[in-house]
Formats: structure tokens, sequence, C-alpha cells
């Protein structure tokens, strides 16, 4: 409970036995029984598989994530093979990700708003409709990286819309007490499609050329939308819609009053900066022009990347249970930046393997925890709306990540930006810490019972005061 109290502002102690054995009056307290004091086992770790909506929503979810990966693996070579350059790589990831940011909070509030299978199943169609474009225009030698730029735009706002409602449907689909463990789950399907994706976009584009890896993506968002087809409508949140506008700044009240929560939008904000533009657009020109290869060398640094998240999800299983989550996502964050540091100076393909291994684990611990505590600590009416939030820190800071990394690729080239970005990321990792410790709580400072209960059954909380409008009544004790 001291760990809530400091987040918002008290300032607040722990003390085992309580204000008795603080004061030393009254009786001393008890020690606590050993079998007491011994943490609660976590919940089962695939309890959201018992669930039947959660399994239909999942199984639909990973055939269409396959999709996503087998196009996005092979998105940044084809600008290479229609002649752009490393920074056109830059350019694209601009405006792909630039929607983010102009509509994430939008998106949130919209999905509160209205019916969000019927969102869904409008935005998913048309994202089936614009891969099905690209695998036309490139067939019939269409294609330009013009053209791509304006499909990139469309594909971002399609996916900036989608990703709200999306969430926010996962939640719908288990009990509240299987919501960490349906997250983590869904983030491990996400890492079997990254581990696959790549793998099969590799060999389509070595065997049958882009038109294939096209065309699988299109034909992936049959499966998305028949399982949406399946799934119960949702209700809208009425409050939501009445407010409107003063629907997303009652969320931002509710992300950023919390110290630890806030702490970890920064983080997110520098990750969409430095950390995912390398990994997202800079893979293909690090291996053209670091390590002097092709689409095959491409494809094993994306398979290395995607099973590293592979395995790092499986491990998000488990650690998505433990009641602090901060120390596991600042590790994560941190090691993610110095594998991409790494990769970045390399020019030895047997050097970058592993650390694409280990940038891949690492950073699907940081995102994964990250989604697991956001979706968690939101009641239904305000979900989807924090998670536009997050999307906004994160993937919509994407954008400017992605224009700065090819500025940079034009000053000191690919390998030189991408060292530059995973340096970045440990120093924002070392500032934010610095100045708000209270992310190592993170989790702490948002369930405190099941912290209190984890770590010390005795602890109670004893009210302080760090300003004259945090004084606690007597009912918050």
């Amino acid at each position: 409970m001291a760990h809530w109290l400091r987040d918002r502002g008290f300032e607040a102690y722990a003390v085992r036995g309580g204000i008795a054995a603080l004061t030393g009056e009254g009786l001393e307290a008890e020690p606590v029984p050993a079998e007491e004091a011994t943490p609660t086992p976590p919940a089962r770790v695939l309890a959201a598989l018992h669930s039947p909506l959660f399994r239909r929503y999942s199984a639909g979810v990973l055939l269409s994530l396959i999709g996503n990966w087998v196009e996005a693996a092979a998105y940044g070579y084809v600008v290479l093979l229609l002649g752009g350059s490393a920074a056109t790589l830059g350019l694209i990831g601009f405006l792909n990700t630039i929607p983010n940011l102009v509509f994430a909070l939008p998106a949130g509030a919209l999905a509160d708003r209205y019916d969000r299978r019927k969102l869904l199943l409008v935005f998913q169609s048309l994202n089936m409709a614009l891969a099905a474009a690209l695998a036309v225009t490139w067939a019939t030698g269409t294609l330009t990286v013009g053209l791509l730029g304006v499909l990139a735009v469309l594909g971002g706002i399609l996916g900036t819309l989608s990703f709200a409602p999306f969430q926010a449907m996962l939640a719908a689909t288990v009990p509240r007490r299987d919501l960490e463990s349906a997250v983590a789950i869904n983030s491990l399907s996400l890492q079997v499609a990254r581990f696959l994706g790549p793998t099969i976009a590799g060999f389509l584009l070595a065997v049958a050329g882009p038109t294939w890896v096209f065309g699988v993506n299109a034909a992936s968002f049959v499966a998305v939308l028949g399982t949406l087809a399946l799934l119960p409508a949702s209700r809208p949140v009425r409050r939501a819609a009445a407010k409107g506008g003063g629907a997303i700044s009652e969320a931002f009240r509710y992300v950023f009053g919390q110290r630890s929560l806030a702490a970890m939008m920064v983080l997110m904000l520098v990750a969409g900066l430095f950390g995912t533009p390398p990994v997202a657009f800079m893979i293909p020109a690090i291996v053209r022009y670091n390590l002097h290869a092709g689409a095959g060398t491409l494809g094993a640094i994306m398979a290395a990347i995607g099973l590293g998240s592979l395995l790092g999800s499986i491990a998000l299983l488990r650690v998505s249970s433990r009641p602090n989550k901060g120390e596991p996502l600042l590790v994560g964050f941190v090691v993610t930046g110095a594998a991409l540091a790494g990769i970045g100076a390399s020019t030895n393909t047997w050097l970058s393997l592993p650390l694409a291994f280990v940038g891949g684990l690492a950073g699907v611990l940081f995102v994964g925890l990250s989604t697991v505590v956001v979706q968690a600590m939101s009641s239904d009416e305000v979900r989807a709306r924090a998670l536009a939030i997050w999307a906004a820190a994160f993937v919509g800071m994407l954008p400017f990540g992605a224009l700065l990394t090819a500025g940079l690729t034009a000053v000191i080239g690919p390998g030189g930006a991408v060292f530059v970005d995973g340096v970045a990321v440990v120093v924002g990792a070392i500032v934010v810490v610095a100045l708000r410790p209270q992310v190592a709580w993170l989790g702490c400072a948002a369930l405190p019972e099941s912290c209190v209960a984890g770590s010390n059954p005795a602890a109670v909380a004893l009210e302080g005061r760090s300003a004259p409008e945090h004084r606690l009544a007597p009912e918050h004790l």
C-alpha cells in the first residue's frame, strides 16, 4: 500500500508490525507465520485458454499477424528494389507511422463509443483490399516508391484505427481475473507470427517475389474477418460517448496521475523515438550496407529477432504474474538498447545474429509488460483510451524516430545511426530512473494488494505529508 500512496504523491512508509511496532505503544505485533508470509502462487499462465471466445479470437488473430509480418519483413526490401535508398526507408516509415500521432487518441474514444466488432470488420476489410492492391501493382509493374508511400499512409491510418478496438476486445473475451494471462498469450501469438512471418517472407522473396508476399498478407485477413464475425458485439461506453473530447482528458488524468505509469509512458516515448525505428526500418539497410548481404541474410536476421521475441514472450507468460513488473521491464529496456548499439557497430553476420536474438527477447519483455500493466490497471470504461495513450506515446513517436534515424543515416550511415539510437535508449532509461524511481515499482503501485500480500503481509502504510493538498483523510488508512 505504501507504494500505491507514494505513486500518487504522498509520503508513505511500510513498517513491519504496524503502528504498534513504530510507536512502541500497545502490544508488539506477532510474527507472521512462515506459511502465511509465503507469496500466493501466481495464477495459471494459460488460464485464458479456458475461454472459448479467447481461443477463437487468438486463432484468427494469429493467422492475420503471420500475414502482417510476412509483408512487414519484405516491405523495406521492396523499397530498395524499387530504387529507394537507406534514407528512403526512414521516410516510408515516417509516412506509415505518422497516422498514429494524429489518430491514436481519437481511435481510443471511437472504440469506447461504438461497437468494436463492427469497427474492426470495416477496418480489416479495407486492410485486406490494401494488401491486394500492393500485390496487383507489383505484379503489373505499376508500383513506385511514391505509390508505396501513399499506400503506407493508408495502411498506417487503418492500423491505428484498429489498435484500440482490437486490444479492448481482447479484454472482453476473458474474465478479468484471466486478463494478464490473455495479454501475455496474445503477446506470444504476436511473437510466433514475428518468428514465422520473416522466415516465410525470406523464402517467398527468394523463390516467388514480392507479389506472393503481398498476396499471402491479403489472404490472411480472411481468417481475422471470419473470427470477428463469430464474436459477440460489444456495448458502447455511454459515458465516453456523451463526454466526447472530455473522455480523452479523463484518460490522461488517470494515466498521468500515477508516477510509475507516467514514467513508463516516457520510456515508451523514448522507445518510439530511438528503439523501434532501427528494427522497423533499418534492418534491410544494415544487411545490405554493413553486412554486404542479401535476402537470405535479411531473413536470417529477422528470424533471429523473431526467435528471441518468441522466447521472450514465453518468459512473459511467467513474468506477467509478478506483482512488481517494473524491474524486469527496466532490464528489458536497457538490454534492448545495448543490443541495438551492438548491431549498429557490427559488420559480421555471426555477431549480428546473436545480438538480434538478445534484442528481440529483451524488447518483447519490455513492450509486453507495458501492455500487461495498462490492460490490467484499466477499467472497462477507460481501457481503450488508456491503450490509445500508450499507442500515442510509443507508436506515435515512430514518425519522428524514423525521420531522426533517416537523418542520421544520411550523415553517418545506417550502422552509425542504429548505434546512436541504441545508446540513446540506454541513456534515456538512466535519466527516467534517476528522475522517477517509482517506475521500478510498476505493478506494485498499480496493484497494492498483490504486492503487499506477495512481499510483506505484515506491512502497513502510514500517512505522511509531502504537500498540504496531499494530506490523507483517515478513511484512506
